[in-house]
C-alpha cells in the first residue's frame, strides 16, 4: 500500500479526491496554484462544493497537508495524482499544457532525488496523449520511461454533485498503463481500499478511449432522448415520458438518462463529443457520429427558443423565472448550461430574467431572488432548469403561475397550472382575468 500520496490540482475533483484517499490511512500532501483556493479550503474544507458525503471523509483523524509549492508536495511520495484542467482548444482537443508544467516541476525533483516516481494522471486526456505527447516530453529530460518515472491513465468516471459516492461506489476502475510494475501496485492499493473492486487494466489508448467514448455515450442517449420528444411533441394522446420510461425496461438499454428533460450540458459531455470528432478527423475515421449527436442537441436548444418565442409573441409575457440557472444540482458549476443560454435569449427579446439557484456565487445579468415566492411574484412563468428537493415547495404557492417543466416532476395543483411537452404551449390560455383562466389539462394523465 502506498504511505505517502501526492495530489495535484484541487478542483472540484481533486479535493475530493484528496480526501477520499486520506481514508486509506496514507499521508496525503496536497498543491494547487490557486492560492486562495487553498487557503478557502483549509477555512472551509470545501463547503462550497455542495458535495453530498465530503464532511464525513473529514472526521478521519489523517487530515490533507497542504504545500506552497509543487516540489515539497511530492518530493517523499511514492505516487503522484494529478487532476488537473485540460481546457478544450479551438479544435476540440484538449490541451496538456498544465499538465507539461507539472511533468516540469516532477522532472526537476527526479533528478534532485535519482527516484522514479508513479504518475497517476486523472484528468481527461486526448486519446494517443501518453504515448505521443506526456512519455516523450519526459523522455526530452532525459528521462527513461518505465525506470525513472511510470505514468498511469486512471480516470475517475464521476458527476458533480455526487463526487464522493462516485469514488466510493466505482462501477469499476479504469486504468492504462505500459509498466507491469505500476499497473501491480496501483491495483494493490486499490484492492485495499475497495472491497472486491472490478479494475480493468487496458493499453494508455485504450483507457483515454474508453473515457471519452463513455462520456459521449451518455451525449448520445441525451439525444436520443430529446430525439423521442421531437416525435412525441405534437401528439396528445402520446406521453414522451412514458414512451421513453418503456424503452428503457429493456436490460439492454437501461433507464438511466432515458427521460424528457433538456440538452446535454455541463463540463464535461460536450466537449467530450467535440473530441471524439476531433479524434476521428486526425484519424480519418466517419464523423458523422458525434456530428449528429451534437446537433440534435443544438435542436433541442432552438425548441426551447421557439417556445420563448412563442410565449413573448402570442402570449406577450414579459418576466421569465428560472428554478434553478445552473446545469445541475448540488455544484457552482454552470459551464454549457442551457438555462444561461435561455437566459441570453430571454434578455434578447427584452424579457425581464430572475433566478433562483441555492448554489450559484457568480453574477449573472440576470436577477437573483432569495425567496420562491419572490420568484413567483416577478416571473410570468417559471422554468425548472433542474430536479431538486429543494424546489418542490414552489408549487404550493398560491400565485396562480405557470411553471414548464421539462423533467414531470411536477404535477398540477389548485394553485399552479404546469407544462411539460411543448404541445402543452398550444393550451397556453393568455387571459389577464383570473376568474377566466383555466387550469389547463395536459398530456400526463396517468391511470
Amino acid at each position: 500500500m502506498f504511505r505517502n500520496i501526492s495530489v495535484i490540482g484541487l478542483g472540484k475533483l481533486g479535493y475530493p479526491m484528496a480526501q477520499f484517499l486520506s481514508s486509506s490511512g496514507a499521508k496525503i500532501n496536497c498543491f494547487d496554484i490557486d492560492k486562495k483556493l487553498v487557503d478557502e479550503l483549509k477555512e472551509n474544507h470545501g463547503v462550497y462544493l455542495h458535495e453530498t458525503g465530503l464532511n464525513n471523509l473529514l472526521n478521519n483523524n489523517n487530515d490533507l497537508i497542504f504545500h506552497e509549492n509543487i516540489s515539497d508536495c511530492i518530493i517523499n511520495s511514492e505516487i503522484i495524482y494529478i487532476t488537473v484542467p485540460t481546457p478544450s482548444k479551438m479544435d476540440g482537443s484538449f490541451s496538456n499544457d498544465i499538465i507539461y508544467k507539472i511533468l516540469d516541476e516532477i522532472a526537476d525533483v527526479i533528478k534532485k532525488t535519482k527516484k522514479s516516481y508513479i504518475i497517476n494522471i486523472n484528468s481527461t486526456l486526448q486519446p494517443g496523449s501518453i504515448d505521443n505527447d506526456l512519455i516523450p516530453y519526459l523522455e526530452t529530460r532525459g528521462l527513461v520511461n518505465n525506470k525513472d518515472f511510470y505514468i498511469l491513465y486512471n480516470p475517475y468516471f464521476v458527476a458533480l454533485g455526487s463526487v464522493v459516492r462516485n469514488l466510493q461506489e466505482p462501477d469499476y476502475i479504469l486504468i492504462g498503463s505500459s509498466s507491469i510494475y505500476a499497473a501491480k501496485k496501483i491495483s494493490k492499493f486499490y484492492n485495499t481500499l475497495y472491497k472486491n473492486p472490478q479494475i480493468r487494466l487496458l493499453k494508455f489508448k485504450e483507457a483515454e478511449l474508453t473515457k471519452l467514448l463513455v462520456n459521449t455515450y451518455l451525449t448520445t442517449k441525451i439525444s436520443y432522448s430529446n430525439f423521442v420528444k421531437e416525435i412525441c411533441k405534437d401528439f396528445d394522446d402520446v406521453s414522451d415520458l412514458r414512451v421513453l420510461e418503456s424503452v428503457g425496461l429493456d436490460n439492454r438499454i437501461g433507464t438511466n438518462f432515458m427521460l424528457p428533460g433538456g440538452p446535454y450540458s455541463g463540463p464535461c459531455l460536450p466537449r467530450d463529443n467535440l473530441s471524439l470528432k476531433k479524434f476521428c478527423l486526425d484519424y480519418n475515421i466517419q464523423s458523422s457520429f458525434p456530428d449528429e449527436v451534437q446537433r440534435i442537441n443544438n435542436a433541442a436548444l432552438e425548441n426551447l427558443y421557439k417556445v420563448i418565442s412563442n410565449l413573448k409573441n402570442k402570449h406577450k409575457i414579459s418576466s421569465f423565472g428560472f428554478l434553478g440557472l445552473g446545469y445541475k444540482s448540488n455544484t457552482q458549476c454552470f459551464e454549457e448550461s442551457y438555462s444561461i443560454k435561455m437566459m441570453h435569449f430571454l434578455e434578447s427579446l427584452n424579457i425581464k430574467v430572475y433566478y433562483y439557484d441555492p448554489y450559484l456565487k457568480e453574477k449573472f445579468t440576470a436577477q437573483k431572488v432569495e425567496t420562491f415566492e419572490e420568484l413567483s411574484l416577478k416571473s410570468d412563468i417559471i422554468f425548472l432548469s433542474y430536479i431538486d428537493q429543494q424546489f418542490n415547495p414552489i408549487i404550493q404557492i398560491e400565485q396562480n403561475k405557470k411553471i414548464w417543466d421539462l423533467w414531470y416532476h411536477f404535477s398540477n395543483t389548485k394553485y399552479n397550472q404546469v407544462f411539460h411537452k411543448l404541445s402543452d404551449f398550444s393550451k397556453f390560455e393568455n387571459n389577464n382575468s383570473e376568474k377566466n383562466q383555466k387550469i389547463i389539462q395536459f398530456n400526463k394523465k396517468l391511470a
